[in-house]
C-alpha cells in the first residue's frame, strides 16, 4: 500500500498530539518533524525515529515529505502554508486557519494555484454524535432546521495565559471565540450553512492580563433565514461545557462535551442516535485543556485517503475560511457597535 509521508511543523503540545496520531495511521508515516526549538525537535524525532529539522525551508526540500501538518501559533500560519504550497506539499493546518481573513484567502488561493490539497483541523466534525446527527438531518428526520446555538462555557486560569502567545491579537488573533469556541462555532456553521450577518459583543471581564476577549456573545442570521446564538468564555469557573443545540421542525438535539446529551424526533426513536447518547459524559465538567485524539484520528484518515484518491478532504481550507470570517465579523461588530453583513 502506498503511504503518505507527513511532517509536523511545530513540536509543542498540539504538535505532539498530531505526531502520535500520524504514527498510528496504517497508510501514512511520520517522515520528519521541525521546530526552531532544537531540544523539542530532537526529542520528538528520537521518539518517532524520523528526520529532524530546525528550519522549515530545509524541511520542504525533503522528497520523503508529501504533506505538512502546521502546528505553529496561528499568526504564523500564512507564511508556512504558502511556503508548503509553493514546494508542492499538501497541507493540514491547525485551527484557526489564520488570524486574518485576508491571509486565509491568500492561503486558499496559493494551495489552489499550486495544485496541493489544503485541509484545516476541525476535528469535532468527526465526533460520532455529530456524524450521526448529520445523517439524521440528511434523512430529513429533524425537518428543516430553524434555530441553533453554540456555547463554550469554559475556564482558563492565569497560568494558562502565561504563554506569551495566548490571548494576543498578533499570534492568537483574539481570545475565547477564535480559540476555545471555534470548534463548536464551526459545527453550527456546518449544520446551518452560510452566515448572512452577525451582531456581537466581546469583553475582557476577568483576564485583564490578555489583550483579547474572555467573553464573547453574538446573534447570527444565516442566508437560509435560520437564526443562531453564540456564547464563548474562559471565565466560567471551574469550567463547564461546550454545547451545540439544534432545533428543527420535527426534532431537537443537544451535543454537549462531544457527546449526545438529548434528542427527540417526531418520528420516534432512532437507533444510530440512541447508540451515541451518553448523558453522564455529556454532563461532566470541562476542568482542563486536555483533549482526546479520537476525532483527530478520523480526520487524518479522511485527509490521508483524500490524498491517495485525489479528492478533496471533508474539511477544506475554504470551510475554515468561512468560520474565520464569521468570528472576525463578530469582533468587528463589537468594535463598531453595529450589525455586520458578510
Amino acid at each position: 500500500m502506498e503511504k503518505i509521508g507527513y511532517a509536523v511543523l511545530g513540536c509543542g503540545f498540539i504538535g505532539k498530539l498530531h505526531a502520535g496520531v500520524i504514527s498510528r495511521l496504517p497508510n501514512a508515516y511520520l517522515a520528519a518533524v521541525c521546530d526552531v526549538n532544537k531540544t523539542a525537535a530532537a526529542e520528538m524525532g528520537a521518539q518517532y525515529g524520523c528526520k529532524v529539522y530546525n528550519d522549515y525551508r530545509e524541511l520542504l526540500r525533503d522528497a520523503a515529505v508529501d504533506a505538512v501538518t502546521v502546528c505553529l501559533p496561528s499568526g504564523m500560519h500564512r507564511d508556512a502554508v504558502i511556503a508548503c504550497a509553493r514546494e508542492k506539499k499538501h497541507v493540514l493546518c491547525e485551527k484557526p486557519i489564520d488570524i486574518s481573513v485576508e491571509h486565509a484567502q491568500e492561503m486558499v488561493a496559493a494551495c489552489r494555484q499550486n495544485g496541493v490539497t489544503f485541509g484545516v483541523i476541525l476535528q469535532h466534525r468527526f465526533d460520532r454524535p455529530v456524524l450521526a446527527l448529520q445523517e439524521a438531518v440528511r434523512q430529513g428526520l429533524m425537518g428543516r432546521l430553524l434555530w441553533g446555538a453554540s456555547r463554550t462555557i469554559w475556564y482558563r486560569d492565569a497560568q494558562y495565559f502565561q504563554n506569551p502567545y495566548r490571548g494576543t491579537w498578533q499570534y492568537d488573533g483574539g481570545g475565547a471565540l477564535i480559540n476555545q469556541s471555534i470548534h463548536y462555532i464551526d459545527l453550527l456553521l456546518n449544520f446551518f450553512g452560510r452566515v448572512k450577518s452577525v451582531s456581537g459583543k466581546c469583553r475582557t471581564l476577568l483576564h485583564h492580563e490578555i489583550e483579547a476577549e474572555d467573553v464573547g456573545v453574538a446573534n447570527l442570521e444565516f442566508s437560509n433565514g435560520c437564526l443562531a446564538t453564540v456564547e464563548g468564555s474562559t471565565v466560567c469557573y471551574p469550567g463547564l461545557y461546550a454545547e451545540l443545540c439544534l432545533f428543527g421542525e420535527k426534532g431537537s438535539a443537544i451535543v454537549r462535551n462531544d457527546h449526545l446529551l438529548f434528542y427527540q424526533l417526531e418520528s420516534g426513536k432512532n437507533a444510530a442516535l440512541d447508540a451515541v447518547v451518553d448523558v453522564a459524559r455529556a454532563n461532566s465538567q470541562h476542568l482542563d485543556a486536555r483533549i482526546s485524539d479520537e476525532s483527530h484520528y478520523r480526520q487524518y484518515e479522511d485527509f490521508t485517503q483524500a490524498l491517495l484518491e485525489g479528492r478533496q478532504p471533508a474539511v477544506t481550507g475554504a470551510d475554515a475560511l468561512h468560520g474565520l470570517s464569521v468570528i472576525k465579523a463578530i469582533y468587528t461588530s463589537s468594535d463598531q457597535k453595529r450589525e455586520i453583513y458578510l
